[in-house]
């Protein structure tokens, strides 16, 4: 549906959506970042170290950008009316995103407990002669590479969700600056009697 707003309104509009295209390319892909190279680094390096550090701290970013969408989606009735109803699409978008999230720690969880860090492999090799430690080593070792094959998968679901909210967000932008809105959220949230008598179907 396309509205009679000026442009300063449509300016507005752009905001919530540019806000998550920026959420989305730099926290979440620093996210995927932070899990593949944690899956394929070496036990004893700095990344390795780090690593749930690298990936807490954009996530913890992202998580903190989707809360201030949804406070002021839900605080938008004080603003103009095209305006509002953007914020409401922003916020709805990112539930593919926390869908992703929930995904991605259930696949990260599966590592998590199939894991065995370097104390409980040292811990199951004592008392046997150096050559089978050595060999106890090794098979413990690629046993946990299963930990690291599940960090790998675990970022599918969020590189795939973020790929789509891209797209979506990238397409807001731009009927936000045609003065659009998608038919389905005019249905859900009707414009005000002043609009509806100049509103016309998006083509």
């Amino acid at each position: 549906m396309r509205l009679p707003v000026d442009e300063a309104t449509r300016k507005a509009a752009k905001a919530p959506h540019e806000l998550a295209m920026v959420n989305l390319i730099v926290c979440n892909l620093l996210i995927g970042v932070a899990l593949l190279a944690g899956s394929m680094a070496q036990p004893d390096s700095a990344i390795a170290h780090f690593k749930w550090v690298a990936l807490a701290a954009p996530l913890v970013v992202s998580l903190t950008v989707i809360g201030i969408t949804w406070r002021r989606a839900a605080g938008a009735q004080r603003r103009h009316w095209f305006v509002s109803v953007h914020w409401r699409l922003a916020t709805s978008r990112y539930r593919l995103v926390l869908a992703s999230y929930v995904v991605c720690a259930a696949i990260l969880s599966l590592a998590w407990l199939g894991g065995a860090n370097e104390a409980d492999i040292e811990a199951q090799v004592q008392g046997l002669s150096p050559a089978m430690q050595e060999m106890e080593r090794h098979k413990l070792a690629s046993q946990d590479m299963g930990s690291a094959v599940w960090a790998r998968l675990g970022v599918v679901p969020l590189l795939l969700a973020v790929m789509v909210s891209i797209m979506l967000e990238s397409g807001a932008i731009e009927q936000a600056g045609r003065g659009e809105i998608p038919d389905a959220l005019a249905e859900r949230f009707p414009p005000p009697p002043e609009l509806q008598g100049d509103t016309e179907k998006a083509p």
